[in-house]
C-alpha cells in the first residue's frame, strides 16, 4: 500500500479538479450566494425573506431526484463524464436564473432546475474519484477535494454583493455563472479522472473489491442513523449558511461589513473540510463527527448573546461554518468505510440527498419565524439542540466493518 505522501504524488490533480469543481457546483456556488440576493429581491419584487429562502427547497427537490441517478451513473460510466456533462449545463441553469419574472414560482423553476441539470457537480462525484485514488490519505483528500465549497463560501457573498451593487441583480446571476464555465469546467476536462482499473486488479484498494448494494445499505440501522445526523446536523448549517448576512444586517452592520463577516463561513468551512479529514485518518470518524457536530452549538450561544459585537459576531460565525465544513466529507468517508466503494456513488448519492433535504428545509422556516417576531432568537434556541442531538447521533456509531464483513 502506498505511503500518504505517494498518494498525493500521484493524485494531487484529482484531488485539485475536485476542489474547484465542488466549490463551483450547485452545493456552493447558488447556495452560499443567496444570502446577498435576498434585500435586492425583496427590493425589486416585493417577495418576502421566507419567500426567497424557500428556494432551497426546489433545488433539494431536484437533488432528491437526481443524486442517486448521478450516483448510480458514476457507479456506471464513471465520474469524469457525468460531471463534465452536468458542469456544462449547471452553467446555463445558473444565467437562467436572470430572466427569473415577478411571479416566485419562476424563481422556484430556475432553482429546481440547477440541480436537475447539475447533479453531477454535486459532491457524489467527485468524492467518488477522491475516495478511489486514496486510501491511506483519504480522510484529507477528501477534505482538500471538498473544501472547495469553503473557499465559494468565502468569495460567493461578497462577488454576489459586488455584481448586485454593479450591474443589478439579474445580471450578478450571469456573472456568477462564468465562474464555473471560465474556471471549473478546462480544469475538470484537463485533469478530473477515474481511478483507472489496475488500482483494483493489483489488490491495492481492498475496498474497491467489497461493498454492500444500495437496497441492503438501507436495510441497516447503521446507514439510517447516519442519515438521521446528518439530515439534523445540515439543518442549522443550512439555517446559518442562508442567514447570516441578513442577521447581520439587521443587527446594524452594513451590507459589505456584513458580506465579510458572512465572509467568514467559508472560511470555517475550508477548516472543518480539512481539520476534520486529518482527524479521520488518525481518530475513530464517529468520535471525529460528534466533535466537530456540537462545537457549532456554541455558535447560537454566542450570536443569541453578541448583539452588535463585530469580534462575537465573527466568532460565532465561524463556529456555525464547522458543521457545513465537516458533514461532506464526513459522510464520504463514513460511506467508503462502513458500506465499501462498490456501489459507493449510488450509497453515497442517496445519503447526500437526505442531507441536503435538511439544509434546504430550515432557511424558510428561520425566515418566517424572522417574518414574525422579527428576531432570529427562536431560531438560534432551537438551533442549540438541532446540534446537539446531531453530535449524539454521529457519535454513537459502531465500529467499522472489515472488508470480509461483506463481499
Amino acid at each position: 500500500m502506498l505511503t500518504k505522501r505517494e498518494e498525493f504524488k500521484r493524485g494531487w490533480t484529482v484531488v485539485m479538479a475536485s476542489t474547484v469543481g465542488a466549490g463551483t457546483g450547485v452545493s456552493a456556488l447558488t447556495f452560499y450566494s443567496l444570502g446577498a440576493f435576498v434585500e435586492p429581491l425583496n427590493q425589486s419584487l416585493g417577495w418576502s425573506r421566507a419567500e426567497i429562502t424557500a428556494a432551497p427547497l426546489f433545488m433539494t427537490l431536484a437533488a432528491l431526484l437526481m443524486g442517486p441517478v448521478a450516483g448510480w451513473l458514476a457507479d456506471k460510466h464513471g465520474a469524469r463524464p457525468v460531471a463534465l456533462i452536468s458542469q456544462v449545463l449547471f452553467v446555463l441553469a445558473v444565467a437562467a436564473l436572470s430572466l427569473t419574472t415577478d411571479q416566485v414560482w419562476t424563481f422556484y423553476l430556475g432553482f429546481f432546475m440547477l440541480a436537475f441539470v447539475g447533479a453531477g457537480t454535486m459532491p457524489i462525484t467527485w468524492t467518488r474519484a477522491v475516495t478511489g485514488w486514496f486510501f491511506s490519505a483519504r480522510g484529507i483528500a477528501l477534505g482538500i477535494a471538498l473544501m472547495g465549497t469553503g473557499l465559494m463560501g468565502m468569495v460567493a457573498p461578497r462577488l454576489a454583493t459586488a455584481l448586485i451593487g454593479e450591474f443589478g441583480w439579474r445580471m450578478a446571476y450571469v456573472g456568477l455563472a462564468a465562474v464555473p464555465l471560465i474556471v471549473a469546467l478546462p480544469l475538470s476536462f484537463l485533469f478530473f479522472r477515474d481511478p483507472p482499473e489496475q488500482m483494483v486488479r493489483d489488490g491495492e484498494r481492498a475496498q474497491d473489491v467489497w461493498g454492500f448494494s444500495l437496497r441492503e445499505a438501507v436495510r441497516t440501522q447503521l446507514f439510517w442513523q447516519m442519515a438521521a445526523g446528518f439530515f439534523i446536523a445540515a439543518m442549522g448549517a443550512g439555517a446559518i449558511l442562508v442567514h447570516a448576512l441578513p442577521l447581520l444586517t439587521d443587527r446594524g452592520f452594513d451590507r459589505n461589513t456584513a458580506a465579510s463577516v458572512a465572509g467568514l463561513l467559508g472560511l470555517s468551512v475550508i477548516f472543518g473540510r480539512v481539520f476534520s479529514g486529518f482527524l479521520l485518518d488518525r481518530f475513530f470518524g464517529p468520535t471525529v463527527a460528534f466533535v466537530m457536530f456540537i462545537l457549532p452549538a456554541l455558535s447560537c450561544i454566542l450570536l443569541l448573546v453578541a448583539g452588535d459585537n463585530l469580534v462575537l459576531c465573527a466568532i460565532a460565525i465561524m463556529l456555525g461554518g464547522l458543521a457545513g465544513g465537516a458533514e461532506f466529507d464526513i459522510a464520504a468517508y463514513f460511506v467508503a468505510r462502513y458500506f465499501g466503494r462498490k456501489n459507493y456513488g449510488a450509497i453515497y448519492g442517496l445519503l447526500y440527498t437526505i442531507f441536503v433535504v435538511g439544509s434546504a428545509v430550515t432557511p424558510p422556516i428561520a425566515g418566517a419565524v424572522y417574518d414574525n417576531f422579527k428576531s432570529y432568537d427562536p431560531a438560534l434556541l432551537t438551533g442549540i439542540a438541532i446540534f446537539v442531538i446531531a453530535a449524539v447521533l454521529s457519535g454513537t456509531l459502531g465500529p467499522y466493518p472489515k472488508e470480509t464483513d461483506k463481499g
